[in-house]
């Protein structure tokens, strides 16, 4: 079984992910800036796992509340990682980014690397999530957080309604739940994450939230 790809131009994905997904794109830098007030770490380094065309990393770049951090991304897709490369040049902040094209199941960084690492929707995108998950809380540092926004198969059907309507409004098919983790399946997943210093929380959204669950990773 491979990663699965999106299936639309990294073009189309750029408007869908900053106009489609907007108030969740919000509400999870909203999470990733409380966090990282009160990281431990001192790596300072922020890692975007299956980042698409990095509107995220651009946000919490654009910011201004992430001065003394490197930002990271990573995805498996050759034509996001191109697209995202391109903007940052655009942009001219080439020295504070790094874009790599790599699989969540072999990350090309070493052990306690990353402060933060936060990624939304890509669970159920990953060949290998119990692999994917390892790999994360092994990169991550002493002091350091992961933040985790997944959609479920038994997501509050306003909220998937809403979700639906906004993704229609910018060209994309409705949300399928059939390849989704329901919340105890996401709890179960986090077994893999069982290791000495690792605690892990998993919460279920409120609201236009209730699209999905918080899986939440502290390192010790």
């Amino acid at each position: 079984m491979n990663d699965l790809l999106v299936n639309i131009t990294p073009e189309h994905y750029e408007t869908y992910a900053t106009e489609g997904t907007s108030p969740w794109n919000e509400y999870l830098m909203e999470r990733i800036l409380e966090e990282a007030s009160i990281i431990t770490s001192a790596r300072k380094k922020i890692l975007d796992i299956g980042m698409g065309t990095g509107h995220m990393l651009f946000n919490l770049y654009h910011s201004q509340k992430l001065t003394d951090y490197s930002f990271y991304g990573v995805d498996i897709d050759p034509r996001m990682v191109r697209f995202c490369v391109k903007k940052c040049i655009e942009l001219k902040c080439q020295h504070v980014f790094n874009i790599v094209e790599a699989s969540v199941s072999n990350l090309p960084f070493p052990d306690n690397s990353f402060s933060m690492i936060y990624a939304r929707s890509v669970i159920h995108h990953w060949a290998e999530p119990e692999k994917g998950l390892h790999e994360l809380c092994r990169i991550l540092d002493n002091g350091g957080r992961i933040i985790i926004h997944e959609p479920l198969a038994d997501a509050e059907e306003t909220a998937l309604g809403v979700f639906n309507q906004s993704r229609s409004e910018c060209g994309v098919t409705n949300m399928s739940t059939d390849e989704k983790f329901t919340l105890a399946g996401i709890t179960d997943l986090l077994h893999c994450c069982g290791l000495d210093g690792i605690s892990r929380t998993v919460t279920r959204g409120e609201g236009l939230a209730a699209l999905g669950c918080e899986i939440f990773i502290k390192k010790a």
